[in-house]
Parts: C-alpha cells; sequence; structure tokens
C-alpha cells in the first residue's frame, strides 16, 4: 500500500488577498487591512509598498496611519473572504475528489493516485506548480506543500521555496530543526517546554511518549506524535454539496 500524500493550498495574507481579489484596483498602493473599530482597530494585513514603511500586523490603524498618513485603510469583508475561500476550494476540486476545507486561506487534498501534470522533473512539484497557477488564475496568490501529513504539508506550504515537497518517510526530519511555533499555532503549552529547555520540534520529539502524555495530558500526546511526523487528526474531506433537482408527475 502506497503511503498518502496530502496536498496543502495557503493564501498568504488571507484577509488582504481576498479583499485585493475584490478590489483589483488597490493592487500596488499602500494598503492595510484592519479588524475592530476606532482608536482600538488593529492592523491585520498589508501590502509590500506599506510594509516597506514598518506597517505590521498588530498595530494600531492610528499607528499605523503615523507611519503613512496616505495609507489606504480597509476593514476585513468577510464577504469577500468567503468568496475568496469557496474559489480556492472550487480549484482544488478541479484536482482531487476529497478535499478539506481548513478555512482563512487554507485548504487540504488528498494527493494520493490523482492525475500528475506531464513535464520533466519531479511530478509532485508539477502538480504543485499547476495548483499555484490555476489558483492565481483565480486572484489568489498560493503557496503549496506536500507530504504523508496535513502537519508536515501546512509547514512545507508556509515556506517561501513554494512548491515544496517532503519525500515520503522524511516528515521527522524536515520538521525537526524547526521552532516549536510551528506545531500549532496557539502552543499553550510552549513556555512548559521551553522550561523543560525544549526549543525545536526535534527536541521534543526525542522525548519519551509517555512522560510528555504524563505531564502535557492529551494535547501533549498530539504535539509529541506531530514532531515525529505523525499527523493524529487526518484528512477531513468536505461532504458534496447536495444536488437538488425538481420535478412533476403526470397522468
Amino acid at each position: 500500500m502506497s503511503a498518502p500524500r496530502v496536498a496543502c493550498v495557503v493564501v498568504p495574507l488571507f484577509p488582504l488577498a481576498a479583499r485585493l481579489r475584490s478590489e483589483p484596483e488597490l493592487a500596488g498602493e499602500a494598503v492595510a487591512v484592519f479588524e475592530g473599530n476606532g482608536n482600538a482597530a488593529r492592523v491585520v494585513a498589508a501590502t509590500r509598498p506599506a510594509r516597506r514603511v514598518g506597517i505590521r500586523a498588530g498595530q494600531t490603524l492610528p499607528q499605523a496611519r503615523a507611519l503613512l498618513p496616505d495609507l489606504l485603510a480597509r476593514g476585513r469583508d468577510l464577504e469577500s473572504e468567503r468568496a475568496a475561500q469557496e474559489a480556492l476550494t472550487e480549484v482544488a476540486d478541479t484536482f482531487s475528489p476529497r478535499v478539506e476545507n481548513a478555512g482563512e486561506g487554507v485548504l487540504y487534498f488528498d494527493a494520493e493516485g490523482i492525475p500528475m501534470p506531464a513535464g520533466p522533473g519531479d511530478p509532485e512539484i508539477r502538480l504543485g506548480r499547476a495548483v499555484i497557477a490555476a489558483v492565481e488564475k483565480a486572484g489568489l496568490p498560493a503557496r503549496f506543500g506536500i507530504a504523508a501529513s496535513k502537519l508536515a504539508a501546512r509547514v512545507a506550504a508556509g515556506l517561501p521555496d513554494s512548491p515544496t515537497a517532503v519525500a515520503a518517510g522524511e516528515e521527522a526530519r524536515f520538521l525537526a530543526p524547526l521552532p516549536l511555533a510551528k506545531l500549532a499555532p496557539e502552543m499553550e503549552l510552549a513556555e512548559t517546554l521551553e522550561r523543560w529547555g525544549i526549543r525545536s520540534i526535534g527536541e521534543l520529539a526525542k522525548l519519551p511518549e509517555g512522560e510528555v502524555a504524563s505531564r502535557l495530558g492529551e494535547l501533549g500526546r498530539e504535539l509529541h506524535a506531530t514532531a515525529r511526523g505523525i499527523d493524529p487528526r487526518p484528512l477531513e474531506p468536505r461532504l458534496p454539496s447536495p444536488s437538488l433537482s425538481e420535478g412533476m408527475e403526470l397522468e
């Protein structure tokens, strides 16, 4: 039986990418997407021209405007984000029948046994390039990673060199040098692990599983498994939309 292959597609700076997709005339401008109201509004993402002058996610809108008075500020648009996520999912549907919509510009699909684009080089890299081109055609930037687990594929998709393929069986080695924050965005246990002197995924993987589970509970067990390249959360493809039809009975 062949090893599973899970592909991950990520739209960087998703709230901004979705907004630019709905307002393409803003491309190339200094734009920041913010969340919240009044002086408490905070920047979620900013375009490259805005980042060049020091505007960063987490700044308040007044702080951002102090750096760039002519900044074009746009609030998060949940409708444009919904449409962008739907477009991303539709692209994935053209490559695989098993797609998991993870939301916020992230999705996974089952790449095992699907047709690969023709051409020279690594077929999975060719697949990644084809997926990225299709997402860009839909008006969104994209990065692509593929591995045997969702976690490793997600980390690979976050790397600047995209597309990235992690060879089967190499997940643990690929993850080992990376910081613990790559395991999970929340990482409530980071302080505890740092007190143990654990700072990389590889260092966590070397600890005995029983010791981690007894001290940190089920979350610790999951983190330890993912550190070893084992994903405790398998692909969860969404159910296809129901097909509704209308009919009439005649005598």
